[in-house]
């Protein structure tokens, strides 16, 4: 695992633990590629949980943290 890739993994899990989301399906947390940029953390958060808004913070360990307000994706067995 890189240095870049480790660092964003507890930058994640400190993210996690600030928005202490109430539930599995409040957020949904991944990347997000910036050509020319450092790469960013993206919080997805269901409508049903869009007072999360007031805690996610602009960074995070370093990682600027972008968030928006979207139904949740969800994987299923075809």
């Amino acid at each position: 695992m890189s240095s870049e890739s480790a660092d964003l993994m507890v930058a994640t899990e400190h993210l996690l633990e600030a928005l202490d989301a109430p539930s599995e399906r409040a957020v949904s947390i991944g990347t997000f590629f910036r050509p020319g940029r450092p790469l960013a953390i993206k919080v997805c958060i269901s409508p049903s949980f869009q007072h999360l808004k007031a805690k996610v913070p602009v960074s995070v360990d370093g990682f600027d943290v972008l968030y928006e307000v979207v139904p949740l994706p969800f994987a299923s067995n075809c």
